[in-house]
């Protein structure tokens, strides 16, 4: 393993005041590189564009501000600028996503210096290798590249606007924080390790700069960090505390160990948003989402509001109607051929069905080392079938991604990410998710364990058994 997967999580440590603007446009010119399309990401959407008549790609950004957002392109090559967009900004930049890139207009001077600081952080990062160093040696390299983009921002402090500074230097900030609390589980998963041999000097005081403060509820990359990062690593060190980090746990194991611990830890409005979101992660989790009843009770009578009660009851509703031994929702879509394949084709086998997308780092490390010894278990068996649904909306990536990683199987793509058709009827809220479908056409087991995990092929074959 060379690469430990930059996470992008933040944490904001002041109050950041956004605003609602109706458009900040950005337009950007790329000649001359050849290319059709643009992509941006921004305010938790994509979009695509095709270049206007003179050739150049304009976007308009609506929603709070300040706000983050990522550009590039595929083809010819591919290529991305990092962009923090202030109310009032009208930016214009000519880039080869290569050594010229150029900004004018509104907000030129902030987007210069977040291109230099993310430039260096980016070249820093790419020549990390975790396999050339001691393991400690490799989490304070990793840390001070992290520490990199924020000395380059206070160097360049009275070139940028106030808020641009407050904002990214708290950002930058929890963005190494993230890494912090997430880089021991990458390098435990990586190398095969125990996690309690991989912990780094200090990491059970991580907390100590962590803020529960609903007045930064205004921000996502603060709820981000709050709902995600933090709960996991307080379920570290609870575990640790009571002497079982090491051990194995399930998915849904792990959601109900960070609900309760949300629960007794957090406050205010904070702990209603986190308590929501960790309830309905142990619901989809779920193998059994019917024993869970109680506590879903339990919450909706103590903790949840009439509007995420209302919601979360919703969940537990469309989550019954797809437990095991329940009729799966039939689908049709079309596999990387064009041709049309739908559920009922396979008919009378077991289907191992991964959804995943050609983002998601955890579902792209699965499918190559994961999935390539599960399928040579089953190469002669063909009564099991590998059925891999992305939820990309882009249709490029997805066959790169399949090129990429060599993935053997049946590939369909159900564009929109979750709220994509077939994800939305299988109550998909997060990849990698794995779902095994019986001989009898009947779920067998709708939350799956991993291609990697030694007790996958028994389950298969359970399947196979049963069926």
């Amino acid at each position: 393993m060379k690469k430990i997967p930059v996470v992008l999580l933040f944490c904001l440590g002041i109050r950041i005041v956004s605003a609602q603007v109706k458009d900040v446009p950005v337009v950007v010119d790329i000649t001359p590189l050849k290319t059709n399309q643009m992509w941006a990401a921004g305010a938790g959407k994509t979009d695509i564009i095709k270049p206007d008549k003179d050739g150049k790609y304009v976007f308009h950004f609506t929603g709070n501000f300040p706000m983050d957002v990522r550009m590039g392109i595929d083809s010819p090559k591919k290529g991305q600028l990092f962009l923090l967009l202030e109310a009032g900004n009208n930016l214009q930049v000519k880039t080869d996503f290569a050594e010229k890139t150029a900004f004018s207009g509104n907000g030129a001077e902030n987007a210069r210096v977040q291109y230099q600081y993310m430039s260096a952080f980016l070249d820093a990062y790419g020549k990390l290798d975790a396999k050339m160093v001691p393991m400690h040696e490799f989490y304070k390299k990793a840390d001070s590249v992290f520490q990199l983009p924020i000395d380059m921002l206070e160097a360049n402090k009275q070139k940028v606007t106030p808020a641009f500074y407050t904002y990214q230097t708290v950002t930058l900030r929890y963005q190494k924080l993230g890494n912090k609390m997430i880089l021991p589980y990458y390098y435990h998963l990586g190398f095969n390790k125990k996690m309690s041999d991989v912990l780094p000097e200090n990491f059970w005081h991580l907390d100590d700069s962590v803020q529960i403060d609903d007045q930064l509820l205004d921000n996502p990359n603060y709820v981000s960090f709050m709902i995600g990062n933090y709960p996991m690593w307080l379920t570290y060190r609870e575990l640790y505390n009571q002497g079982r980090l090491d051990s194995s746990y399930t998915r849904e194991e792990t959601s109900l160990l960070r609900y309760r611990t949300v629960e007794k830890t957090y406050t205010g409005k904070m702990r209603a948003m986190a308590m929501n979101s960790w309830m309905k992660s142990i619901l989809v989790s779920a193998k059994d989402v019917k024993a869970y009843k109680s506590l879903l009770d339990q919450y909706v009578a103590q903790c949840a509001n009439p509007s995420d009660a209302k919601d979360v009851v919703a969940e537990y509703e469309k989550l019954s109607s797809l437990a095991a031994g329940q009729v799966p929702p039939p689908f049709t879509l079309k596999d990387i051929n064009g041709k049309e394949v739908a559920l009922k084709d396979y008919a009378g086998k077991v289907v191992y069905m991964d959804f995943w997308a050609s983002w998601c780092s955890p579902c792209r490390w699965e499918m190559k080392n994961g999935s390539p010894k599960l399928h040579e278990q089953f190469k002669d068996n063909k009564d099991v079938v590998f059925l891999y649904i992305s939820i990309d909306d882009s249709e490029e990536k997805w066959r790169k991604a399949i090129a990429q990683d060599k993935i053997n199987g049946i590939h369909l793509l159900s564009s929109g990410g979750t709220n994509s058709q077939v994800a939305k009827a299988f109550g998909i809220n997060g990849i990698p998710h794995y779902i095994i479908i019986g001989k009898d056409g009947k779920i067998f087991d709708n939350n799956a364990t991993r291609p990697s995990e030694d007790v996958t092929p028994g389950k298969i074959n359970e399947a196979l058994r049963k069926s």
